[in-house]
């Protein structure tokens, strides 16, 4: 019987393409939270306007992307020239999810609300991650109240 940590490779990948169209879309708006912040931040220290809509647009893009790579990663493991590519398929992955917003929020930002004040469209940008933390604590707390009730 294998232990815990000899379970074979892409058995927890996804094995359908509906399951890769869940994973790619939690990839694009998983590094998007992480890239466009930054993203954002730069471009308020350039002293530039507004709220730069084009890295999402560049993340609608990136998803069917996403969804590709996904869907074919566990079967390129299982190849004999993976090894070698390997690096090179992560660094790929890497600059297509958090280069592609960073390089579009600066060369091309479509910017909007450009009369807002300074540090609002970081503020902006930041509002998911701040999201997402909050209903993390809340639902840890609410789990914690009816566990001790």
């Amino acid at each position: 019987m294998p232990g815990v940590f000899e379970k074979p490779v892409g058995e927890d990948s996804p094995g359908t393409v509906k399951e890769a169209i869940g994973y790619g879309t939690f990839n694009v708006l998983f590094f998007l939270m992480i890239s466009y912040p930054g993203a954002s931040f730069i471009r308020e220290l350039l002293s530039w306007k507004g709220v730069a809509v084009s890295p999402l647009l560049g993340a609608a893009l990136v998803w069917p992307v996403s969804i590709v790579i996904v869907y074919t990663e566990p079967r390129a493991q299982a190849r004999p020239w993976w090894p070698r590519a390997e690096k090179a398929w992560r660094w790929t992955g890497a600059v297509l999810y958090t280069g592609l917003p960073l390089i579009l929020a600066l060369a091309f930002p479509m910017a909007v609300g450009q009369n807002l004040a300074s540090g609002i469209p970081t503020l902006i940008s930041l509002s998911p991650v701040i999201a997402l933390m909050a209903f993390f604590i809340l639902r840890r707390r609410l789990r914690d109240r009816k566990g001790s009730s």
